[in-house]
C-alpha cells in the first residue's frame, strides 16, 4: 500500500531516512547552513519528517537549540529513536504549541508553509529558511510521469514568499547523486512524485544518477515602523 500524502507509513519514514544517511540532501544543507540567523540561537524546523535534516546540522556544528517538529507521528517517534537532537514534538504548523516570538530562525524544507504563523513564531529580526524544487528537481523521475507533469514551476511558491518579506534571498543548489538500486528502490517509496507510478527495476538505469535542482529563499522579519 503507497503512504497517503497526510500520514507517512513507517515504510516510507525508513526509507527516507536511509536516503538521507548516504547523503542526498548533504550539499543542499551544506550551503543552508551558514545562512542560519545565530549559530547560538534558537532553531525551529517546521514539517521536519523524520528529522534527519535537523540532526545533520547539529552535526555540522549548530550550537543553539533545534527544535523539530511534524504532523507525522510515526516521523517524529524514528526521529526520537534515531537521534539524539534535535527535540523532537508533533505537532500541526496551522496550530503549533509554540510561544510567540521565540525562534532567531524557521526552517522550511520542501514543506509547506504558513506565514502568518511565522510571523508570530520569529523574534524580531528573526529569518525564514524556505528550500523549494526548481525546474529541473528530479527530472529524470518526472519523465515517468504523464506529459503535464513532467514540468514543474516554483514561481506561485516564490512569490508568495516574496509577498511576506522583503529582500529575499536566493541561493541556488543544483547538483547530481549517484543510486545504487537499492537506494534506488528508497528513493522510489520517500518520494511522493514516485508513488503514482509503477517503474520496473529495467528502467532503473534511468534513475541512477538523480538532479537535485533547488532554491534557498531568505526572509528577514522586520518590524515596521
Amino acid at each position: 500500500m503507497k503512504p497517503s500524502k497526510t500520514e507517512y507509513s513507517r515504510e516510507m519514514l525508513l526509507s527516507r531516512q536511509r536516503i538521507a544517511k548516504m547523503g542526498f540532501w548533504k550539499p543542499m544543507l551544506d550551503v543552508l547552513y551558514p545562512l542560519i540567523n545565530k549559530n547560538n540561537g534558537v532553531t525551529l524546523d517546521a514539517g521536519c519528517g523524520e528529522g534527519a535534516h535537523s540532526a545533520y546540522l547539529k552535526e555540522k556544528g549548530l550550537k543553539g537549540p533545534v527544535i523539530a517538529f511534524d504532523i507525522s507521528k510515526e516521523g517524529i517517534n524514528l526521529g526520537a529513536a534515531t537521534y539524539s537532537s534535535p527535540f523532537f514534538v508533533v505537532a500541526d504548523l496551522a496550530q503549533s504549541p509554540f510561544q510567540t516570538s521565540k525562534f532567531d530562525t524557521i526552517l522550511n524544507i520542501l514543506s509547506p508553509s504558513n506565514y502568518d504563523e511565522f510571523d508570530r513564531l520569529l523574534k524580531e529580526n528573526g529569518r525564514v529558511i524556505k528550500v523549494v524544487p526548481g525546474k529541473n528537481y528530479l527530472t529524470e523521475l518526472r519523465s515517468f510521469q504523464t506529459l503535464s507533469k513532467q514540468t514543474y514551476s516554483n514561481e506561485e511558491v516564490k512569490n508568495k514568499f516574496m509577498e511576506h518579506f522583503k529582500n529575499v534571498e536566493n541561493y541556488p543548489v543544483n547538483y547530481t547523486v549517484e543510486l545504487t538500486d537499492e537506494e534506488i528502490r528508497d528513493f522510489l517509496k520517500m518520494t511522493p512524485l514516485a508513488w503514482n507510478i509503477d517503474i520496473p527495476k529495467t528502467k532503473y538505469e534511468k534513475l541512477r544518477r538523480i538532479t537535485i535542482d533547488m532554491e534557498i529563499l531568505v526572509g528577514n522579519k522586520t518590524i515596521e515602523e
